[in-house]
């Protein structure tokens, strides 16, 4: 029998991702005359930058560890003043350290860590399967950071040791333990400093400016992503490589052709170890950053975009166009879509209503002068979406979704104008452990739950989601949405159908 078993192990080994028990059969240790049997910990990583860090996220939620999920030493951030103790904690949520004094942390417009959303997303992995292997979550991630800037190449910038750190530090921890880490999946939440104005400071080089180029910056992420998943096998010496979850860069981060945004699409689409898990420009923001409930809502869809693919096996991708028809003659377009969950909706309780739902066609070019009135936007069958436009389609013809040009129909005056929304979503009916929480909400006596800065009027966000009574979803779970990704898509002069899935 123990022969089997230690065959049976080695096989599992030579297969992928172990389990906790095979490793035990072949790694037992002798502790005090008995026998302790070695665990396993899946070590589940974020990089990125100021998205993935919780950048303006105060004040901090989610406050209990959720049992089985730990943390390396004293905070989930393994840079920004983590200890670098050989030690795992249970996980919970805190303000970073170098933002735990100051007088101005507790506000809406400060920098402040607070809600990671790695907290998020393995605590919903976690809540979903109590009884798997012991989770470590780590964030790598550096604010403000290029694709170049975090890459292993870089000449300029060593955020790329950050990650070598943590993976040292939990393959020591548990060594010393008597017990086995493997990384399952490396989350991606970067791109926003890849948009914009290139930088000379940003480049893999020093006078090298960082890319905005769409095919350049896939060819960075990929071999960023090659170079993060060798690290883990070699280190943690496992076969089956980590998965790579992205999101998708957006919202009041997206300019002209949407560049950064399609290329990570494109390379979910094109590469078996990547997904992308969505957009986030649903979540509740602070003009660009998230707040503490969107951080931790979008954490929640990565961990169930991780539990569906990784621990279900069933294939994952985003609502998506498949197929674009035009009608030049008649000014009409029909899009078929990739719906995760059909039917597709319009949701105007998630979100404000966007002008034309999110949606822009343009002729020629992507400029308001060249933008082509849309008359009416209408859903068809399960899957299609057909816009009307005023006028018969000539020359190249560019239809947009969630671009620069999508904002907020109706916008009260100095309030966010929600560049780069939209409103077409699935009907995944999915909700996450946690609750919309009323940032602004009191105790009996009147005092704020979560304090705030003497100046600081309120920590709500501009727009707050709502059920279809119109109520605003205070203590009721995150909806799970899947929201359209971002699209850019040309059909040039004489072009009428594009297949893109």
């Amino acid at each position: 029998m123990k022969k089997f078993k230690l065959f049976s192990g080695i096989c599992l080994v030579l297969l992928g991702f172990c389990t906790s028990e095979a490793m035990a059969d072949n790694h037992s240790l002798e502790k005090d005359g008995n026998k302790k049997k070695p665990e396993m910990y899946m070590h589940f990583i974020m990089d990125g930058q100021s998205l993935s860090t919780g950048h303006q996220s105060y004040p901090t939620l989610s406050t209990e560890n959720v049992p089985g999920n730990y943390m390396i030493s004293n905070q989930v951030w393994i840079n920004y003043g983590n200890l670098h103790r050989k030690q795992l904690n249970p996980l919970v949520g805190n303000i970073a350290i170098p933002f735990r004094q100051g007088k101005d942390v507790m506000s809406r417009s400060a920098g402040t860590f607070a809600e990671s959303p790695l907290v998020g997303a393995v605590n919903y992995v976690r809540l979903k399967k109590p009884k798997m292997d012991k989770i470590i979550a780590t964030s790598v991630g550096f604010s403000g950071a290029s694709v170049e800037e975090l890459s292993k190449e870089s000449e300029t910038r060593t955020h790329y040791k950050d990650f070598e750190t943590a993976v040292s530090l939990a393959s020591q921890i548990t060594e010393i333990q008597g017990d086995f880490v493997q990384c399952p999946v490396i989350f991606w939440m970067q791109g926003e400093f890849n948009y914009g104005t290139a930088n000379p400071e940003k480049g893999l080089k020093k006078n090298e400016p960082n890319t905005l180029d769409r095919q350049e910056y896939k060819k960075l992420m990929i071999n960023l992503k090659n170079n993060m998943q060798n690290e883990v096998v070699e280190k943690y010496g496992q076969k089956q490589k980590p998965v790579w979850i992205t999101y998708q860069t957006g919202a009041q981060y997206m300019r002209d052709t949407l560049a950064i945004s399609m290329a990570q699409l494109e390379a979910s689409n094109e590469y078996k170890d990547i997904i992308c898990a969505g957009p986030i420009y649903p979540m509740t923001d602070r003009g660009g950053h998230l707040d503490a409930n969107g951080y931790r809502w979008f954490g929640e869809m990565l961990g169930k975009v991780y539990y569906q693919t990784q621990i279900k096996g069933k294939n994952f991708k985003p609502l998506q166009p498949k197929e674009i028809l035009l009608d030049r003659a008649t000014g009409q377009i029909q899009i078929r879509f990739h719906v995760p969950v059909p039917p597709l909706a319009l949701d105007v309780n998630t979100l404000p209503k966007i002008r034309d739902y999110g949606f822009e066609v343009y002729q020629d070019k992507a400029r308001s002068g060249n933008r082509i009135n849309i008359t009416k936007v209408e859903l068809n069958g399960k899957d299609k979406v057909v816009l009307t436009c005023d006028k018969p389609l000539e020359g190249d013809v560019l239809i947009m979704y969630a671009g620069s040009g999508s904002c907020i129909e109706n916008q009260p005056q100095g309030l966010n104008h929600l560049q780069g929304h939209g409103n077409l979503r699935d009907s995944d009916s999915s909700k996450g452990f946690y609750k919309y929480i009323d940032l602004d909400g009191k105790n009996a006596d009147g005092a704020y739950i979560y304090p705030r800065e003497k100046f600081e009027s309120r920590l709500r966000p501009d727009y707050e989601p709502k059920d279809d009574s119109g109520n605003i979803i205070y203590n009721q779970n995150y909806p799970l949405y899947n929201f359209c990704i971002g699209f850019y898509y040309k059909l040039t002069s004489g072009k009428n159908k594009l297949r893109i899935l």
